[in-house]
């Protein structure tokens, strides 16, 4: 009964989140099967997926100043929607996990023409780069920060979702020259991506909002803050559009 039991959750856990173990497939690309066998080993898991999210909890909690924490502002480049819209939702995200993939392909495209484009959600989008399982994962986030400065995040978030396991991953010297052309095809000057890749103070932000979303409680991906309450797993549209219409008092 124990090992059904083991097994019966194992198979929960993978469903929902990188940091997991991951679901093996053979549709999976090599890289992403070496990335399981890895994961496998000793990450933490995160719980099964709920059936319905737990309404907000009105237990006072220590205030914490995200706007500072998390580096938020009205004209920040890694986000969407109206900086007073009711409910803020802050995705962390890592660029070779499949689940958060999933979320961008099948959750996120609802979230913003439902929500953001309404002016009822603010999605932003911070690094959690899970280094033990993702060689690259850090360099992904690094390019994405170096897109922003030119105004280019959103292009380049997408096109890194898309070409994960086909044109890049795992392999950060490899990838690197891949990333850097990947993303002049989307009308990033190269020159300055290079220049910023090379400075190390870019590599040191995506760490510290590791750092700090760790000390939020962030232990997988993807995970959110939707107005402050922890959100695990890439669930389902309709478990994130219950919890924001309450939010919003919908």
């Amino acid at each position: 009964m124990r090992i059904a039991h083991f097994w019966m959750t194992l198979f929960a856990v993978v469903l929902i989140g990188c940091g997991s173990a991951a679901p093996l497939t053979p549709t999976r690309s090599p890289v992403e099967v070496r990335q399981t066998q890895i994961a496998l080993q000793d990450l933490p898991t995160v719980p099964p997926a709920p059936t319905e999210l737990a309404r907000p909890t009105k237990t006072p909690r220590p205030a914490i100043n995200l706007v500072e924490l998390l580096n938020l502002s009205d004209n920040d480049p890694r986000a969407l929607g109206d900086p007073k819209a009711p409910v803020l939702m802050i995705e962390f995200t890592d660029y070779e996990c499949p689940f958060c993939a999933r979320f961008v392909s099948e959750t996120r495209p609802r979230i913003i023409s439902e929500f953001v484009e309404t002016g009822i959600v603010r999605l932003v989008v911070r690094d959690f780069p899970l280094t033990s399982i993702h060689a690259s994962a850090v360099l992904a986030a690094s390019v994405t920060h170096c897109a922003a400065a030119q105004d280019r995040f959103w292009p380049v978030y997408e096109m890194l979702f898309q070409t994960h396991g086909v044109e890049w991953g795992g392999v950060p010297k490899r990838d690197r020259a891949t990333l850097i052309e990947l993303a002049g095809n989307l009308n990033v000057d190269t020159a300055q991506l290079t220049a910023c890749l090379d400075d190390p103070a870019t590599e040191a932000a995506v760490l510290a909002e590791l750092e700090a979303a760790s000390g939020l409680g962030i232990n997988s991906t993807p995970n959110f803050l939707v107005n402050g309450q922890l959100v695990r797993g890439a669930l389902p549209f309709e478990s994130f559009a219950s919890l924001i219409r309450q939010l919003a008092g919908r």
